[in-house]
């Protein structure tokens, strides 16, 4: 795509974070960095500026650019954060400018408009960067014709949250691995008819913690090859399927969800379990102190399936003090910024074997449920170079949830929708 049609593009990207980065440092430019170019010592000059979201992983970041700066005193890093829904308007407004900062955060959403119109500095070559030791899926969400242009720093998977206590209220024992729609099914409506006031929540506006998983779990796909799987029999059982839930009453409808949100619906003590991502286990530990909450995976259909994604650190291909940007991207997505990341509780780290601190957050609650699907079954967010513009016709699908139509012809509808939009790209 042309610039112009990026900017167009990346005006509708709504889904995403916020940014309030200054550009780039006014030191002389280099061309490589840690892996090619200028290479950095003690003595080296410059100043950079990095953007996030997220302002409760600000200790974590400010603690991670203490750690660099032992390494390279003469480094200047100025943070800013904003919050979620302005970061990518404020990054749309940089990049429009050539002002992108010298660090920031990406996703998978955004991350293929970026890099296939050269905003992103490819970061391959990074030295000592082990590639390896970070989940594949996530490599490869931040890979573009075959080059990296970003790396992982955390991720995060989707699971059932269950309160043991409404389970037994209900007669009914806690899943185990290998637990099928089928059981769940039944489980939520027994839930439901103990007196609970629902037998599950699930967020069927959000793609990532509902039917994206559900449509993997009954062997479809939503995106391969350019085109889309909304149409494919199998990802139309998926979509059913939640559908179905609905008609049983067991799980609130969409507009109460939206109303009052689903982790809190759960927080109130008397609903089975949620659907929810990884994330929510730091806001869940704050309202379930003990050991009443453990997690469980999701339910298969065909086959096991819950979808992953995760943030990576990317830095600007036109960044004035590029290898001390790139080096800075090594910093932040190491080791150690991996433990520090752990100690913070807020993200699942990337990098290998440095989860079990987060895991040690809640000992009896089965966090691992999250880590070990990251490694055995977890399928990418799905994503293109301009994920969010055919993304949002997904919301066609409330017609299927709240009863207006039938799974089949909305999902016929929006797969021609989306591979309309694809072709485009």
């Amino acid at each position: 795509m042309k610039r112009r049609t990026f900017l167009a593009a990346a005006a509708v990207l709504g889904a995403a974070g916020g940014l309030t980065a200054c550009g780039s440092g006014d030191s002389p430019s280099s061309t490589g960095g840690n892996g090619g170019g200028q290479e950095l010592s003690k003595d080296t000059k410059a100043e950079l500026t990095m953007f996030y979201w997220d302002k409760a992983q600000t200790p974590t970041v400010e603690a991670n650019i203490a750690a660099f700066n032992k390494e390279y005193p003469n480094i200047k890093v100025t943070p800013s954060v904003a919050v979620y829904k302005d970061y990518w308007q404020k990054l749309r407004t940089q990049a429009e400018g050539n002002q992108l900062p010298d660090v920031f955060w990406m996703n998978g959403p955004n991350f293929q408009l970026y890099a296939s119109n050269g905003m992103l500095a490819e970061l391959t070559d990074l030295a000592d960067v082990e590639w390896g030791s970070y989940p594949s899926a996530l490599v490869d969400l931040y890979t573009f014709d075959n080059k990296k242009y970003g790396v992982p720093k955390d991720y995060d998977t989707i699971a059932c949250f269950v309160n043991k206590a409404v389970f037994e209220k209900a007669g009914l024992t806690i899943p185990t691995d290998g637990w099928t729609w089928d059981e769940h099914r039944e489980a939520i409506k027994k839930i439901k008819e103990s007196g609970a006031t629902w037998g599950a929540v699930v967020d069927f506006a959000s793609s990532q913690t509902s039917y994206y998983n559900t449509i993997h779990q009954a062997g479809g796909f939503v995106l391969k090859d350019g085109k889309s799987g909304f149409d494919d029999p199998k990802s139309i059982e998926g979509i059913q399927y939640l559908r179905d839930l609905l008609t049983d009453g067991s799980v609130p409808a969409p507009e109460v969800v939206s109303d009052s949100k689903a982790d809190a619906l759960f927080m109130n003590g008397d609903v089975g379990l949620l659907w929810g991502g990884s994330w929510l286990t730091k806001p869940l530990r704050e309202k379930f102190t003990g050991d009443e909450i453990v997690v469980v995976p999701l339910p298969k259909k065909e086959k096991e399936a819950t979808i992953i994604h995760g943030l990576s650190y990317a830095a600007s291909a036109k960044s004035k003090n590029l290898a001390a940007a790139k080096a800075l991207v090594k910093f932040m997505t190491n080791k150690a910024a991996n433990e520090t990341e752990a100690k913070n509780g807020t993200a699942i780290p990337a990098f290998k074997d440095t989860q079990q601190v987060w895991l040690d957050q809640a000992p009896s609650w089965q966090l691992d449920v999250f880590t070990k699907a990251a490694e055995a079954y977890a399928v990418p967010y799905p994503v293109s170079k301009n994920t969010t513009a055919w993304a949002e016709k997904e919301t066609v699908l409330s017609d299927v949830f709240t009863g207006k139509s039938d799974a089949a012809t909305v999902c016929a509808k929006l797969a021609a929708e989306v591979n309309a939009l694809l072709e485009k790209e």
